[in-house]
């Protein structure tokens, strides 16, 4: 409990540095979306058939999401598995574009620790941006896992899952329209 207390003193440090312009937050992730729509649970009427479209196995859309505060959002999208390789190219996208030193809040995925990953970190430091790891079994504090239940659980709509095309579609209209019409609330 104390390595999470000591984490949370630290994003709020690091918000307070970034609401006086010194810094810049993002937290990152990856998810994925395929034919099977989660369900976490479902009402019905009583003698109600209630049917949402499942296909066996599907090809799966794969997004890596950098979320920050106001709704800022980098975004990098594909059909592979996401391997540390992938999150090397994102941390290399966003560290050529940043105007601010930038931290990046991540988990301990192997792929954001890997041996490549690390070999990186000095010269994204140089560029201004730093990674930043959330201590085991801490999901709840990497704000960027509430774009993806939003995503999953509330903006696809059943139709989206009437064909893979359709929802890939789906998906890139909801991230690339997050700021404007989809936000995220980090109350």
């Amino acid at each position: 409990m104390e390595v999470q207390e000591r984490t949370q003193r630290a994003l709020l440090r690091m918000h307070r540095l970034e609401e006086q312009g010194r810094c810049q937050v993002f937290y990152g992730d990856e998810s994925g979306f395929c034919l099977q729509p989660p369900v976490p649970y479902m009402w019905q009427k009583k003698g109600e058939t209630v049917c949402i479209p499942s296909h066996g196995h599907s090809k799966r859309l794969n997004a890596v999401s950098f979320l920050s505060k106001d709704n800022q959002i980098h975004t990098f999208l594909g059909y592979e598995a996401i391997t540390a390789h992938h999150m090397i190219e994102s941390f290399d996208k966003i560290a050529s574009q940043i105007t601010v030193p930038t931290v990046i809040v991540l988990d301990n995925a192997s792929i954001h620790r890997a041996k490549i990953v690390r070999e990186k970190r000095a010269q994204w430091k140089k560029q201004g941006l730093r990674l930043f790891f959330l201590p085991p079994y801490c999901p709840h504090l990497n704000k960027v896992e509430t774009l993806w239940r939003m995503v999953k659980y509330r903006w696809l709509a059943p139709r989206d899952y009437a064909s893979f095309e359709t929802l890939c579609k789906s998906v890139e209209n909801i991230l690339r329209k997050i700021g404007q019409e989809y936000r995220i609330s980090f109350a």
